[in-house]
């Protein structure tokens, strides 16, 4: 009868493992208008870069425009975008944070949609001080397209990132250069922002 108790003991140990576990639980499957997010909160410039990297990614609208400054009160500097010289002309010349999730809100109801994305940034240079950075690199972004190859966009970009009231780093101006040959991001900002 010792060991009807030990068995009694142990089963009964055992049903509280799984329902603590709950290794059993049925999951609702995602929602597939969820959004996925990958966004963490920027405590060092390199995470700013991370999170762009992946709001393209994720195709997150609102993960997106986190990155840059929406102004006072939260930080005391105006996002500022210089577009690359090839669009000078033809760019709207006030261009904010409204915009910039405009466009890329746009990019992502208007690309297929189990396609992610694809930003990639190489050559990345940083100078850091105590509450601003200099961010340099070289950047290629691949958007998918229906039944045809991705369209490509290359250039080299400067951001100029602070921190804001809560120490996260964001990116209030950002100038944009054109690789010979290729598409710039201003372009591609042109092309989805209406």
């Amino acid at each position: 009868s010792e060991m009807k108790t030990y068995w009694k003991i142990s089963l009964i140990t055992f049903l509280a493992i799984l329902t603590a576990c709950d290794l059993f639980q049925v999951r609702d499957p995602e929602d597939p208008t969820e959004t996925k997010s990958s966004y963490r909160v920027p405590v060092e410039p390199k995470d700013v870069i991370l999170n762009l990297i992946n709001a393209f990614n994720d195709k997150n609208s609102n993960d997106y425009k986190k990155n840059f400054s929406t102004g006072l009160p939260l930080v005391d500097r105006d996002f500022y975008f210089a577009p690359s010289g090839n669009v000078l002309t033809s760019f709207p010349t006030d261009w904010q944070v409204d915009a910039e999730f405009q466009y890329f809100n746009n990019v992502v109801t208007r690309t297929p949609q189990d396609v992610p994305i694809t930003l990639t940034i190489t050559d990345e240079v940083y100078d850091i001080q105590a509450d601003s950075a200099l961010y340099s690199a070289k950047y290629s972004i691949s958007l998918p397209v229906l039944n045809s190859d991705p369209k490509v966009y290359k250039g080299s970009l400067k951001f100029t990132m602070t921190t804001d009231r809560n120490t996260a780093w964001i990116i209030y101006f950002w100038e944009d250069v054109a690789e010979q040959g290729s598409k710039s991001w201003s372009e591609l900002k042109i092309e989805f922002y209406l």
